[in-house]
């Protein structure tokens, strides 16, 4: 038994109404359950409630064994003096409050339906990678549809969180900002935390002074990653490394380390110093890169933005001393679309949630709708289960529900588990 389990009931009512008596065998009558608190104090705000005929307003405290109410100090506590109903699984003590008035206690272990519960406990105790996946086919093509969008902005809201710290560091530069999440997107999954950490160490300021030369902001961007260090034998990085020490001394600048980086495993065209030529090539090509993407009317506008070529030597190298056959250099479609769904995306999202612009924050989904379903181990699972997604949109909602609440097996907190339970329960 938990406590999530029984604050589930309570906010959905999941038990049997004609039971509904205190301890003592007063009758009560829910008129509303209250607002769910998930800080500090009672569990649910601003019930009401009808205890014996008379009209109760008040909070409601919910635990597993009505002697937590000691165990957990509310006795000591102001904030639960205006309770007006513990709720709990078992009653086993009685619990006065601040005054020395007996707290009404309504007993739940014998007025929940015992189908619920083991549906519970199955799903949560499920070792399956979704819990309830033998039942997912039941539910409502409109129970899923509401869900996703619920769970698309839960998952742009996750990623923002992370651009709202750079924003604040930033004192609100979105160019500053755009450029920082761009770069550790390029490095995802594997190089993303030395990438964010050139991000700050090499700012924006700093790269816009030396546009439009390709040249010194492969330096910089090089130079800065520790990438150049030691004894370098190939001839244009001599020369990177020439002017990267010019540019050190000029804006004392002082570089991450070689070390950091990982090569091994890679695809060469995912390789630290390729990515970063490419977004040498496209910072040079693009002045205020964010307010492009911002004036994009299509993805495809978008795209074009970062289909840019590196330089000639980054044409036949993916790194220093060994060189490939030629190749255009551009960024793949898939690289660009990922950036796409984690950089750009979110970027729109909280720009227009900060800035109180809605045409921003619709592009950012619109962006997602235009874009294909991703090809991923957990879209692939859901796929098993005829749960198929269309586009973007539809695949980051998934991602969002295995990993945050699939995988955490928070089902009562679900749409699908809460649809799945309420079934059972009218069983």
């Amino acid at each position: 038994m938990t406590e999530e389990f029984l604050h589930y009931i309570w906010k959905h009512t999941l038990l049997d109404r004609s039971k509904l008596k205190t301890t003592e065998g007063k009758p009560i009558e829910i008129i509303q359950t209250g607002l769910h608190n998930h800080d500090s104090g009672p569990d649910f705000f601003s019930a009401k409630l009808k205890i014996d005929g008379t009209l109760w307003a008040g909070n409601v405290e919910v635990h597993i064994n009505s002697s937590d109410w000691n165990a957990h100090k509310h006795q000591h506590d102001k904030a639960y003096k205006n309770v007006i109903l513990h709720v709990v699984w078992n009653n086993d003590a009685e619990i006065t409050i601040p005054g020395g008035y007996a707290l009404h206690a309504l007993e739940l272990k014998n007025i929940v339906p015992d189908t619920i519960h083991a549906s519970y406990e199955e799903l949560r105790n499920s070792a399956k990678r979704i819990p309830c996946e033998d039942d997912v086919h039941k539910v409502s093509e409109m129970v899923w549809h509401s869900w996703m969008d619920r769970l698309v902005a839960e998952r742009l809201e996750r990623k923002t969180n992370h651009i709202s710290t750079k924003l604040k560091n930033s004192i609100n530069d979105w160019e500053e900002t755009f450029y920082q999440t761009l770069l550790r997107n390029l490095g995802n999954p594997i190089n993303t935390e030395p990438f964010e950490r050139l991000g700050r160490v090499l700012p924006y300021k700093i790269i816009a002074k030396h546009r439009p030369n390709v040249f010194e902001i492969e330096a910089l961007l090089l130079g800065q990653a520790g990438l150049l260090e030691g004894n370098v034998k190939d001839e244009y990085a001599q020369k990177l490394k020439k002017e990267y020490t010019y540019l050190q001394h000029k804006y004392s600048l002082t570089p991450i380390t070689k070390a950091e980086w990982k090569f091994m495993r890679i695809r060469p065209p995912h390789f630290p110093t390729f990515r970063l030529a490419q977004l040498a090539s496209i910072l040079t090509k693009h002045g205020r890169l964010f307010r492009l993407i911002m004036e994009a009317e299509k993805v495809e506008d978008v795209i074009k933005l970062l289909s840019v070529s590196p330089s000639e030597y980054w044409q036949t190298h993916y790194t220093f001393d060994k060189q490939s056959r030629k190749v255009s250099g551009i960024m793949g479609k898939p690289m660009i679309e990922m950036l796409i769904i984690n950089a750009i995306v979110p970027l729109l999202f909280i720009y227009g949630k900060n800035t109180a612009n809605e045409e921003a924050s619709e592009k950012a989904l619109e962006l997602l709708h235009s874009l294909k379903a991703e090809n991923n181990s957990i879209i692939k699972k859901w796929a098993s289960l005829k749960v198929n997604a269309v586009d973007a949109y539809e695949t980051q909602s998934l991602i969002q529900l295995k990993k945050e609440y699939c995988d955490l097996r928070r089902c009562v907190h679900c749409a699908i588990g809460h649809d799945l339970l309420k079934r059972k329960s009218t069983r």
